[in-house]
């Protein structure tokens, strides 16, 4: 990374999705206080209700036959228009993605192999094999939206949104693209979430994707940043967590240290999604946002409460990738 301002990568837009919510940060955390125990019966994870498909008519149909597309397309959605990135604002060959899905096409295989047991191979379509692969969710985008650029899929577990961030940036600084979106998802099966889900932890599907760009190209647009990223890095699992003492960490997916501040997310685990809605939920706390927190020293979860950073905040968040590495993502906000 570079000290130029003009250099600098900042966050443009963001669009997060979840169960209990749609939208944009503001939207999304406004919804943190509401009942929402209902939509987790007979289930074993918060499910996105599958009737929200009608509220987005106009995506593609290829997005609206999978489940996982659709939530990524709407918070891709989401994130464009908040970012004021039109079809025309970027040359297609220059807008980048990288997507963080952690599940990396299981849901497609597991559907693809019911499909054989229920119909045989002779009469499954050719079409569902496609579904199978790990970076299905970001071809489809690119098909979809005329994403040209570098596209990228990562799978490390619920680090998977972060390290697409920093994938992010690292295409920016090369010079590879001038706009890249980037961030997390993923969608459950009962199978996969029964696999994957510990005590007291309630996974949840969902997607947070932030626009990225450089200062300058955001200044050119006329764009407002939410944030400015001011460092990232990758260390082994037991490797050091910087932290200085006047920053906010923000430490999430099961990351524990000494004077964090811990952001769940408000309706579980959302997987490869979790840290980047840390950081969403970062973004909104110091817009005096109610915040799902929970205390670090005892590691007992308060359903909603606020953080009051100091403005200009940092905010570094920190997720473990299931055991393999720790990845810190820092950004400033101007209040």
């Amino acid at each position: 990374m570079t000290d130029s301002a003009s250099d600098a990568v900042v966050l443009t837009g963001c669009g997060w999705v979840t169960p209990f919510a749609i939208g944009t940060i503001p939207t999304v955390l406004a919804a943190a206080g509401e009942t929402r125990h209902q939509l987790a019966a007979d289930r074993n994870y918060w499910a996105i209700p599958e009737d929200r498909l009608a509220d987005y008519p106009d995506l593609a149909k290829e997005l609206r036959g999978v489940k996982g597309a659709w939530v990524t397309a709407v918070a891709f959605e989401h994130a464009r228009r908040e970012a004021g990135i039109m079809p025309d604002s970027v040359v297609p060959e220059r807008l980048g993605l990288a997507l963080g899905c952690g599940l990396a096409g299981q849901i497609g295989m597991i559907d693809f192999a019911d499909e054989v047991r229920r119909q045989t191979v002779r009469f499954v379509s050719p079409l569902h094999f496609p579904q199978t692969v790990g970076n299905y969710i970001a071809g489809a985008l690119a098909r979809s939206y005329e994403i040209r650029g570098p596209n990228i899929t990562l799978s490390s577990g619920v680090a998977s949104g972060l390290d697409a961030l920093i994938e992010g940036c690292h295409l920016l600084n090369s010079g590879a693209a001038d706009v890249v979106f980037a961030g997390g998802t993923d969608c459950f099966s009962e199978e996969l979430a029964c696999g994957l889900s510990r005590p007291g932890v309630l996974l949840s599907e969902g997607a947070v994707l932030f626009v990225l760009e450089r200062a300058e190209h955001a200044r050119r647009r006329g764009a407002k940043p939410l944030a400015t990223v001011t460092g990232y890095r990758q260390t082994g699992a037991d490797g050091p967590t910087p932290h200085e003492a006047d920053d906010h960490l923000v430490s999430v997916a099961g990351v524990r240290l000494p004077g964090a501040v811990v952001i769940e997310h408000w309706v579980g685990q959302c997987f490869a999604a979790l840290g980047a809605a840390a950081l969403g939920a970062a973004i909104g706390a110091v817009g005096n946002m109610e915040v799902p927190l929970a205390d670090a020293a005892n590691a007992e979860v308060v359903s909603v409460g606020r953080i009051m950073p100091a403005v200009p905040a940092g905010i570094r968040a920190v997720a473990d990738a299931d055991g393999a590495h720790l990845t810190t993502f820092d950004i400033s906000i101007a209040g």
